[in-house]
This record gives C-alpha cells, sequence and structure tokens, in this order.
C-alpha cells in the first residue's frame, strides 16, 4: 500500500520533481500487481488531497504560502477550494479507506488508486 497526492495525476506548480516520484510510485504499483497478484499479493496507491492536520503538510503549506506571498490560511482555502468537497482530505480519511482496502471486502482490489482527492482529480 502507497500514499501518493494529487500532484501525481495534475500538474501543480511549487513541488518540484516530487510530481514525477509520486507519479513513478503509482506506476511501481501497477507493475508490482502485474507480478504478484497471481500470488496473492495485491498492490493499492492511495492518493488524497494535502491533509493539513498532519506536520508535513502544515510546513510545506506554509512553504507554499510564502511563495505566493499570501498567508498560510488563505493557501489553505485556496487549495481546499480545487476539490468539488472544498476541503481536503482528512487523516481519519486516509486510514478508514486504507483499513477497508486491507480487508478481504477489497480483496478483487489490486494495481488501483483508491482516488480520495474529493474531486480535484475525477477518474
Amino acid at each position: 500500500m502507497m500514499h501518493t497526492p494529487e500532484p501525481a495525476r495534475l500538474p501543480l506548480p511549487l513541488v518540484g520533481g516530487m510530481s514525477v516520484g509520486w507519479a513513478a510510485m503509482e506506476g511501481l504499483n501497477r507493475a508490482l500487481s502485474a507480478e504478484w497478484a497471481q500470488h496473492g499479493v495485491r498492490a493499492i496507491c492511495l492518493r488524497t488531497t494535502g491533509m493539513v492536520e498532519t506536520p508535513v503538510i502544515d510546513v510545506v503549506y506554509g512553504l507554499h504560502a510564502d511563495a505566493l506571498g499570501i498567508t498560510k490560511e488563505q493557501f489553505i482555502a485556496l487549495a481546499s477550494g480545487m476539490s468539488h468537497r472544498k476541503r481536503p482530505t482528512t487523516l481519519a480519511e486516509l486510514t478508514e479507506a486504507a483499513v477497508f482496502l486491507a480487508s478481504d471486502r477489497a480483496s478483487a482490489m489490486t494495481g488501483t488508486v483508491a482516488n480520495l482527492t474529493g474531486g480535484i482529480i475525477v477518474d
């Protein structure tokens, strides 16, 4: 199980080469599934928005806000407004999806990306 943010599929400024790395992780997820699913090993990727309650995103959003000359709160509102729900993915939502995807109830899912972006990425 891997976790990637929306820049894996959506070109956004201020992320440098990280978007390429996240896209590669999603490609690795598909390749691992092709190799290992026949042996009972599933590969799943969870794609989310930035989760503002995490320390990393707190710092990153502050850096992005500084680069744009706005407050961190303004940047959070800007980023949140990109989703259909007008709010970011929460850590609890990511956890609940991960638990489901790791369970036998999701046993048919492998090599896929679970889209938890609230509509920023529409598959």
